[in-house]
């Protein structure tokens, strides 16, 4: 019996996960930088002013040296926050403590500020455990992503830009889409970009 697309994507999930805690931490900073360098050389970086990043995990890549720059460049950055089934995005200084959650996920302060809405935001830059060369992405699986950024189905024109970030080691040939999918306008690692179609930097 032929595996649904749940199935590939759970296998694909964990076949990449596994393959990303194998990174060594020289190969963890360099594709860190290389991304940053590759990043803040868009243009749609470069016109941005409202940030979401995150704090990578379990061998993500590390968007610090990304944040830094945003940063030192007076753009404001947000970090995801968890509250059930919602995603929500706060203010984040780069280097400021932050607060460990459910899952080893690590949070700003929310007592501090107010949560900044989705629509709002210029620029998403995107966990992801797998990607193909079209944009397609699959995610830890918990949805929060799509489930945030629905607006966009009906309008895919709408901000933010939805850029999603990976070591170039997490993409596969092609992946199928699903029906709650918010399709990626470009993916970016450290070695390539890759841009949806109809879509540009």
């Amino acid at each position: 019996m032929q595996d649904t697309p749940q199935q590939v994507a759970d296998r694909l999930r964990k076949t990449h996960r596994a393959r990303r805690t194998k990174l060594t931490p020289e190969t963890l900073k360099a594709n860190a930088l290389a991304l940053a360098d590759r990043v803040k050389a868009l243009p749609s970086f470069s016109a941005s002013q409202h940030i979401a990043a995150y704090i990578a995990i379990r061998g993500e890549i590390d968007l610090d040296p990304l944040m830094r720059v945003a940063s030192d460049a007076g753009k404001s950055v947000y970090l995801p926050v968890l509250r059930g089934s919602e995603m929500q995005f706060w203010p984040y200084t780069p280097g400021a403590e932050l607060n460990k959650r459910e899952m080893g996920l690590l949070e700003p302060d929310t007592n501090i500020g107010a949560a900044f809405e989705p629509e709002r935001l210029d620029l998403v830059l995107a966990p992801l455990v797998v990607f193909d060369d079209h944009c397609q992405r699959i995610g830890q699986g918990g949805g929060y992503y799509d489930r945030c950024f629905a607006f966009r189905r009906d309008n895919p024109n709408h901000s933010p830009h939805l850029l999603g970030v990976a070591h170039d080691s997490q993409r596969e040939p092609r992946l199928q889409a699903m029906p709650w999918d918010i399709p990626l306008d470009m993916i970016a690692t450290e070695r390539a970009l890759y841009t949806a179609p109809e879509t540009f930097a």
